[in-house]
């Protein structure tokens, strides 16, 4: 017991880094009679490092760290003291003191340093980690695909969720997530989109394509809220704003505060004051402009060629050219005739044609969004109506649903139709034509308002959730308002 009690003596005084070199000595004595007791001693000093380490906070880790390094090298060196009064052998009780027991004794020193380092420096990365919470969910719908900074890909399906740095996918076009940064901030993404974000000095959002919008609470000047797209950059520093990039170009609407936009391919800058709007494209070296928005509309109809971000766009001359081509190899036409036949349709229009629905491990889906040039609002109103009308080819159903932002701006919602196709195709040409009234569509989500109605209109999606092979093209969406709306 008394051995016992004198090793616990000299080595609380190694942990606490007070050992002499000729304690040095008695502890390396009792460690040449038991191997084990000197793994075990090394076990616990670093139990004892990691927990004074967790009583750090956490601005003095890094120090600590450095401390433990410093106290693990001074006590090699007190070894190699004891080494060196040992450098000629002597007799001990325990009989004469191997020199490969001191060696060990250094090599499991230095195996303790890198030992320590590496759990020390994983500790400050999991505290990095905890500290480094930057956001929470407080809305999710649909398909959410969330990417660590470590690449693991997990789901979003639920609220609080935290987020540290990371990328953002919203995978269908029903998705929608709805962000809280810890200062209140915040951020929407839906339909879509890709974001990646970050928050060291400052918040940094890179949004890669689709929609967002922010709801930004006061930043420092010195540390704005940094929006980077492929054509443009943002400076945030507290406002209220909308942004939709594709196509290499990114629309920018301001409803409260200021954003300063700076195109990418030329440095061009300007301010976006509330109520205006501002497109950057990096195919465009015109002045950027900087245009209020005019007053509100309430019909729409898509051109699906400028306004589709998501879906394969086929001119109709092009369909035509394929069908006659067949016809011509299967002797049904002559190429004469089938070459009448296309200029005549060339003659009539040349800008017509179809949208075809893309494939996902989702289901089949087209999205179609506002053109970003339009500077007059698309405003639901009582009574209005949505018409969509295209091909189906064995598909049995459809999702249609339309994205709703608020009057003053800022994301509103997301509501859907779903329509039974058996009851609405043709079996002769397999169209359809659908067209219901816009009030009668049900929100997605349950923190979405009840209506659309007076909410402006962003964009609309078609989908088809199955794995089946099937395929469906749109021809055309339109808002019908009243007789009296514009």
């Amino acid at each position: 017991m008394k051995d016992q009690n004198e090793f616990q003596e000299l080595w609380n005084d190694y942990l606490e880094g007070e050992i002499t070199s000729n304690g040095m000595i008695e502890l390396q004595t009792y460690f040449a009679g038991d191997e084990q007791l000197l793994q075990n001693s090394v076990d616990s000093f670093q139990i004892h490092r990691l927990l004074g380490y967790d009583a750090q906070a956490d601005e003095q880790h890094d120090a600590f760290v450095k401390s433990t390094m410093s106290q693990v090298l001074t006590r090699q060196d007190q070894a190699r003291v004891a080494t060196d009064s040992l450098s000629a052998p002597e007799t001990t009780q325990t009989g004469q003191f191997p020199r490969s027991l001191t060696n060990r004794f250094l090599i499991t020193a230095i195996a303790l340093a890198a030992s320590i380092l590496i759990v020390l420096s994983y500790n400050t990365n999991s505290q990095n980690g905890r500290s480094s919470i930057i956001a929470k969910t407080i809305n999710v719908h649909g398909a959410i695909e969330w990417t660590h900074e470590n690449g693991v890909v997990e789901a979003i399906t639920e609220n609080n969720k935290p987020l540290t740095g990371g990328t953002l996918e919203t995978m269908t076009g029903e998705s929608t997530v709805t962000m809280q940064f810890t200062d209140g901030t915040i951020v929407t993404l839906d339909g879509l989109s890709l974001l990646t974000i970050s928050e060291q000095e400052q918040k940094i959002l890179r949004l890669k394509r689709g929609n967002l919008s922010a709801d930004v609470q006061p930043q420092l000047s010195s540390k704005p809220m940094m929006v980077f797209t492929e054509a443009a950059e943002l400076r945030v520093v507290g406002t209220q704003f909308n942004v939709n990039t594709r196509d290499e170009s990114t629309k920018l609407t301001v409803n409260e505060g200021e954003v300063l936009l700076k195109r990418t391919i030329d440095g061009e800058s300007v301010n976006v004051v509330p109520h205006h709007q501002v497109v950057a494209s990096l195919r465009d070296t015109n002045q950027l402009r900087s245009v209020k928005r005019a007053d509100q509309v309430h019909r729409w109809k898509s051109d699906l060629q400028t306004e589709a971000s998501h879906g394969k766009w086929v001119p109709s001359l092009l369909e035509l050219g394929g069908k006659l081509k067949l016809a011509v190899i299967n002797g049904s036409i002559s190429e004469t005739a089938a070459t009448i036949a296309y200029k005549k349709a060339a003659s009539l229009n040349d800008q017509q044609g179809s949208l075809w629905a893309l494939p996902s491990r989702f289901g089949l889906s087209v999205v179609v969004t506002v053109n970003q040039q339009a500077t007059m609002p698309v405003v639901l109103e009582a009574g209005s109506r949505l018409r969509v009308t295209g091909r189906g080819y064995s598909a049995t159903d459809l999702v249609v649903g339309i994205t709703t932002n608020e009057p003053d701006g800022g994301f509103s919602g997301k509501y859907e139709q779903q329509i039974d196709l058996t009851q609405s195709i043709d079996p002769d040409t397999l169209e359809f034509s659908l067209e219901f009234p816009i009030e009668a569509m049900n929100a997605i989500n349950g923190n979405f308002p009840e209506s659309p109605i007076g909410r402006e209109f962003v964009g609309c999606w078609c989908s088809h959730p199955t794995n089946q092979v099937t395929k469906f093209k749109i021809t055309g969406i339109e808002i019908i308002g009243t007789d009296s709306s514009k």
